[in-house]
């Protein structure tokens, strides 16, 4: 279990800098993918944008470090949730966006966003199984 957790955080880690690295490179392009969700006022999409970047980058340094992965961990479990709820909320408003979630730039359609979706229900869960085991260890040691 000790080395499926491992792989769980590398590759969860490799991912988030991934992405917020491609998104920090571009981030008035991101800035843009953004806009059409409409969750955020037009004129706070670069800042968010740049926060949400860094902040990916952050979470994927955070589960590479022994001592504070949970940490990187729940960030990863938090923003995913993020981007489940922000993909299903415009998909049920009929907003068909491509989510620009690793920089490629795709012709947008519904089933790519329901395989987003679904891509991020695994990436929370496997955040949130790097998570519990961190809890469990820590409770095994005390």
């Amino acid at each position: 279990m000790k080395w499926l957790i491992i792989f769980l955080r590398i590759a969860l880690a490799g991912m988030f800098l991934y992405a917020g690295l491609i998104k920090a490179g571009a981030s008035e392009e991101f800035a843009l993918a953004l806009v059409p969700f409409t969750i955020i006022p037009p004129e706070w999409a670069g800042t968010f944008a740049v926060i949400l970047a860094w902040t990916e980058i952050l979470a994927g340094l955070l589960l590479l470090i022994p001592r504070v992965y949970p940490l990187g961990a729940t960030m990863i479990f938090v923003l995913s949730g993020i981007f489940i709820a922000a993909l299903t909320w415009a998909l049920s408003q009929g907003i068909i966006v491509d989510c620009a979630c690793f920089g490629r730039d795709e012709a947008p359609s519904a089933m790519k966003m329901i395989w987003a979706i679904l891509r991020d229900v695994l990436i929370a869960a496997a955040a949130f199984a790097v998570g519990v085991w961190a809890l469990a260890q820590r409770a095994r040691r005390q």
